[in-house]
């Protein structure tokens, strides 16, 4: 093999290489279902429409990239000491651009009394 080859040769398989790392970390990072750092929620609070309780806030994707499904999840707190499983309850965004701010609204209804607290956002 001549020197030219040998030399191509190794570039091929360094360039794989890093893509392979490159990809590998994308991939697992688009895919696992777990809000990235630069994905934030501003803010959130409770609304009523039509006579309804809905939880209402906004996140800001400051990330390079954007997200096609942003799902925000809350744990519904339970009163009166009731041995019940979690209550959640979630909000979604679809399409969300780098650097865009998007208001959320959660899907269905709450209690007009509840209590509820942030429990993280999924991203894909």
């Amino acid at each position: 093999m001549k020197p030219g080859g040998i030399v191509a040769l190794i570039l091929v398989l360094a360039a794989g290489y890093f893509l392979r790392g490159w990809f590998q970390n994308y991939i697992v990072s688009r895919s696992s279902g777990k809000g990235p750092a630069c994905l934030q929620l501003l803010g959130n609070t409770t609304t009523e429409d039509e006579g309804r309780t809905y939880i209402i806030g906004s996140i800001k994707n400051s990330c390079d990239y954007s997200f096609s499904m942003v799902t925000v999840l809350f744990k519904l707190d339970r009163r009166n000491g009731v041995e019940l499983p979690d209550a959640v309850a979630y909000a979604y965004s679809r399409d969300v651009k780098p650097g865009e701010t998007r208001r959320f609204k959660s899907a269905l209804p709450v209690s007009k009394n509840t209590t509820f607290r942030f429990d993280g956002m999924n991203a894909y």
